[in-house]
């Protein structure tokens, strides 16, 4: 008689793809809510290696689950970006293990934080009294921006070529699309000091070896609108809770 097999656990598993919009949640796919029934839908673990991350779990009224508070630091800590990817496997009462991988579908490596990425101008830096703070400026010219990295916001000083009546465009650090997974053209919607709002494009842009973004059509409107003249500095703040996979709101103020 033959003896019979002990049954084998079976993988609970999904992956997903970091697209525009992932950096606040991260939603799990339909096919998969069935294997979660039982589970405390309220609070969910993520397991990378021996760090345990939790977040909260968030329910549509339409019933869609996705991670939702604490996903955002699990994204800024993993240098997670645009065409990333993440396999997930449930462990059970919303406990999910996950590996990493690149674009490129291999295991995902982090940068070094002292790592920086290169821009489009020839620039230098520039010592910063604030740590985690990254200083650039053209040779001979004044700082020009301002921005931490891992944050959702960064400063800039308003140029000739910003204000100018043909072809304005604004240029957005690196280190901020990096922080906030901006690596496709999309639309942004900017609130002024005025209160206004005004739709503008977000056009990536290729540098040579590397990436960098301008904020474009509607820039020109935003600034006069605002009455923003050379000198200015400005603080640019993303507000995740008027963001979507379609559009980036982002309030911006004069210092």
């Amino acid at each position: 008689m033959q003896s019979s097999s002990p049954e084998l656990p079976i993988s609970r598993r999904f992956f997903k793809v970091m697209v525009p919009g992932f950096h606040s949640k991260l939603t799990i796919p339909p096919a998969f809510f069935p294997k979660l029934k039982g589970d405390n839908l309220e609070k969910g673990t993520i397991i990378k290696g021996k760090d345990i991350w939790n977040v909260e779990i968030n329910r549509s009224e339409k019933g869609i689950i996705s991670f939702d508070k604490g996903w955002e630091e699990f994204v800024q800590n993993h240098d997670l970006r645009v065409g990333d990817f993440a396999v997930f496997e449930h462990l059970g009462d919303m406990r999910f293990s996950v590996t990493l991988l690149d674009s490129t579908g291999c295991d995902k490596k982090l940068l070094e934080k002292s790592e920086v990425v290169p821009s489009q101008e020839k620039k230098k830096k520039v010592k910063s009294a604030q740590p985690g703070i990254e200083k650039r400026k053209v040779e001979g010219d004044q700082p020009h921006y301002q921005c931490m990295k891992g944050s959702s916001e960064f400063t800039a000083r308003i140029k000739e070529y910003n204000v100018r009546k043909r072809s304005p465009y604004m240029h957005i650090p690196t280190e901020f699309c990096q922080s906030n997974a901006l690596f496709q053209n999309t639309t942004m919607t900017l609130t002024g000091p005025s209160g206004k709002s005004c739709p503008v494009s977000l056009r990536i842009c290729n540098g040579g070896k590397t990436l960098y973004a301008c904020i474009t059509r509607g820039w020109h409107d935003f600034f006069s609108s605002n009455k923003l003249k050379v000198g200015d500095v400005c603080l640019f703040q993303l507000d995740r809770s008027k963001s979507d996979s379609n559009s980036i709101a982002i309030d911006v103020r004069v210092l």
